[in-house]
């Protein structure tokens, strides 16, 4: 008996577990820095019921996906995580950021210092101890299990981000840090073969069954996975013909450990370089720290490349007020002599480097002024195309509340949090 229906119909109409429903839905966080939130961006389409159509930036990373960032030593790639992982959680009751430190190196004063959370925080756990690949896929299998017999009770009302426009309920924000790569390993794991061959390669296996286990469960849970991985030198048998550096953006004789699979499976790979070390001091920028980069070396939502620069405030961080300052000077937005710059076209709106945080938190006005300028720049880095004038009059006015993307790092930099709307 044939039915009178297109075969699409006739599957989803016995379809009983879903295997021809669209899941494709996602939500993103900003990362903090709102230039690498646009680097890593991308315009979607929405279509609505009515018909009409309209276009919204989606920006920072994708909740649920592995995060690796990597660089050298000093670099700042254990606070970047930290950052980026409060940053996604902060606004969640039950939220909650494990940093497994198989390092050792961790300190919970610190890691409050930069994220500007309380110190008594409990969403953030901070473990020393059970931090082998098996006790931490059991910590995820009970996040996992705990979230599905809570059901709505852990899940929020997610924005519009699928194709008709509508919300979804989405499960509230968890993320785990692993702190790093090359310490993190199975209870089997052995001293006596550290550095040799049979050593790498029994890490690269443990590794892949690691993101096998956690990666069809990751985006259904919203668990969040940052690995933090060191750049280091590869030693090469034969130099004459040397392997291929497996990742975008690694240099001929660097590479990352945690083998091919991990590189596979991560959604992005962010690289911070150091530019200029010392490059702040008390009496010019009112902190001390260092200026940096961070290159997207592998983005599955835009194209990779991208090097945004950042400040790196000693006391506190990736300072993300800081950033945009840099961001600007690094386009050239940023003209006169200190203490009287000005941005271009705001040239009654002098200031001093060493205030630029304060005058851009405490004057509206200014910081108003400043965004409308950087409006257009960073729709230029969606999708790496650059904004035209009918861009602009196309997707209209899309710029969302910068404040909500800010972390609370910085000095002075505090805001109340986003009141989320629960699940029914």
């Amino acid at each position: 008996m044939i039915l009178d229906m297109g075969l699409l119909a006739e599957l989803k109409a016995n379809d009983k577990k879903g295997l021809f429903t669209s899941n494709d839905t996602y939500i993103n966080y900003s990362t903090g820095i709102l230039p690498l939130d646009y680097a890593n961006g991308f315009w979607q389409e929405i279509k609505y019921p009515d018909g009409h159509i309209e276009h919204e930036p989606i920006i920072g990373i994708m909740g649920g996906t592995f995060i690796s960032i990597i660089g050298g030593t000093g670099t700042g790639k254990s606070t970047m995580a930290d950052q980026i992982g409060f940053n996604i959680i902060k606004n969640f009751e039950d939220g909650l950021m494990a940093h497994i430190d198989a390092e050792r190196t961790a300190l919970r004063q610190r890691i409050a210092q930069v994220t500007g959370a309380d110190i008594k925080d409990e969403r953030i756990s901070i473990k020393k101890e059970n931090t082998s690949v098996e006790d931490v896929l059991e910590m995820f299998g009970k996040i996992c299990e705990a979230k599905e017999a809570g059901g709505k009770l852990y899940k929020y009302e997610a924005p519009n981000h699928i194709y008709n426009g509508d919300t979804f309920n989405v499960y509230i924000p968890t993320v785990l840090i692993i702190d790093s790569v090359v310490s993190f390993n199975s209870k089997e794991y052995s001293v006596e073969d550290l550095g040799s061959n049979m050593d790498g390669a029994r890490s690269a296996k443990v590794l892949t069954r690691f993101v096998n286990n956690c990666l069809d469960r990751m985006q259904h849970y919203n668990i969040t996975i940052i690995m933090i991985s060191h750049i280091r030198g590869k030693v090469e048998v034969n130099p004459y013909a040397s392997t291929p550096p497996g990742l975008m953006m690694l240099k001929p004789g660097e590479s990352v450990p945690g083998g091919m699979n991990l590189q596979y499976m991560c959604q992005n790979f962010f690289r911070i370089n150091m530019l200029k070390s010392n490059a702040y001091t008390i009496e010019d920028n009112g902190f001390t720290g260092f200026k940096a980069g961070v290159q997207i070396a592998k983005s599955k939502t835009n194209c990779v490349g991208t090097t945004i620069p950042v400040a790196f405030n000693s006391a506190y961080g990736f300072d993300p007020i800081y950033s945009l300052y840099e961001y600007a000077s690094g386009i050239g937005l940023i003209q006169g002599k200190n203490p009287y710059l000005y941005f271009q076209g705001l040239d009654t709106m002098k200031f001093n480097r060493k205030d630029f945080n304060r005058k851009f938190m405490n004057e509206k006005d200014f910081r108003d002024a400043v965004f409308a300028i950087l409006k257009p720049t960073f729709e230029s880095l969606l999708g790496s195309k650059e904004a035209t004038d009918e861009d602009r009059v196309r997707y209209g006015d899309l710029f969302p509340d910068q404040e909500e993307h800010m972390i609370g790092t910085g000095e002075g930099l505090k805001k109340n949090p986003v009141k989320v709307k629960k699940a029914k």
